[in-house]
């Protein structure tokens, strides 16, 4: 009881404080913002069906030609306070990422920082991400952060690419199935009028000493209220489990009318482990009150596996 009581103190403290063109708080005198989110979801597959799936704290500084930024995050918790039916609260470094500008077009950062690859990697929290699942080439296919360093340079005003380098363990758990402690990747993005492209590759050697490398392209349309993007991705490594895999997804976001959207995506991929080639169909709506805080339910039906569920979330930036 006392969690869900956090829980209401945290939402309530959002509308107070963040405002419909900003949140977190500044420190007096100095360029220090402090802030964070809190997601909660329900899915009628998981076994805890009710979980904060995120309660995050941000931090951010800039100071002439440089930028800090910190997410620290409680994972997973179960409403009566648990963490994955344990007692133990899943606590983690989410970002730890210093920028620096060298110039106008080109900088370096050096920390933790979500990798530059593909399109759905670029939303960092949930309430930027249309719905709250995630297609199945974000946790799958490559390191969906990394710890080293990233290069990045604007070609011109519609084109830049950038590079990824990691030599080191991870200063913090992956989030996701792909623990590392190598990653390169090159990636390249373009853009003219609506329409912009992605192009990605890379290879890392995840904690079990297992090689893997990754190519990716994407393509996105950004109307005034249509929004459709697409990405396809293969996969191959020295485990016979992961050889020659694919996956690929197509989703439409409809700008129904002010603050309401409605989602559909299709996705396929191709599993060695359960030896299996699934397609899943997502129905989704999602409502935004404000820039703040977002509403989102989804149906999600699989073809092949029985994993067809509802899951429903609200996000809260503060």
């Amino acid at each position: 009881m006392k969690y869900r009581f956090i829980f209401f103190i945290l939402a309530y403290s959002s509308f107070l404080y963040a405002t419909e063109n900003s949140y977190g708080w500044n420190i007096h005198n100095s360029s220090l913002n402090i802030g964070g989110y809190l997601d909660m979801t329900y899915d009628s597959k998981r076994e805890e069906e009710f979980l904060f799936n995120d309660i995050a704290m941000m931090f951010s500084s800039n100071n002439n030609r440089f930028d800090l930024l910190g997410e620290i995050e409680l994972s997973h918790i179960s409403v009566d306070g648990n963490s994955n039916n344990s007692s133990d609260i899943d606590l983690k470094i989410e970002r730890l990422e210093l920028t620096y500008a060298l110039s106008d077009d080109k900088s370096i950062k050096i920390g933790r920082f979500n990798s530059d690859i593909g399109y759905w990697n670029q939303a960092p929290i949930s309430i930027l991400e249309d719905t709250t699942t995630e297609p199945y080439i974000v946790k799958n296919f490559f390191p969906k952060a990394t710890t080293g360093i990233h290069y990045h340079q604007d070609i011109n005003r519609n084109s830049s690419f950038s590079i990824t380098f990691q030599k080191n363990n991870d200063i913090s758990h992956q989030d996701n199935n792909i623990a590392i402690n190598r990653h390169f990747a090159l990636a390249y993005y373009g853009e003219k009028e609506e329409f912009s492209w992605r192009l990605s590759l890379g290879k890392y050697l995840n904690d079990s000493s297992i090689d893997a490398n990754y190519i990716g392209i994407g393509s996105q349309y950004d109307g005034d209220k249509l929004v459709i993007q697409a990405e396809i991705f293969t996969k191959n490594s020295d485990d016979d489990n992961n050889k020659n895999l694919y996956s690929a997804y197509l989703q439409s976001t409809w700008n129904i009318k002010d603050k309401h959207d409605a989602i559909f995506r299709f996705e396929e991929y191709k599993d060695n482990t359960i030896e299996t080639k699934e397609q899943i169909y997502l129905l989704g709506y999602s409502y935004r009150p404000s820039k703040n805080i977002v509403l989102k339910s989804e149906y999600i039906y699989h073809q092949k596996l029985p994993l067809n569920r509802f899951v429903y979330s609200i996000s809260v930036l503060f």
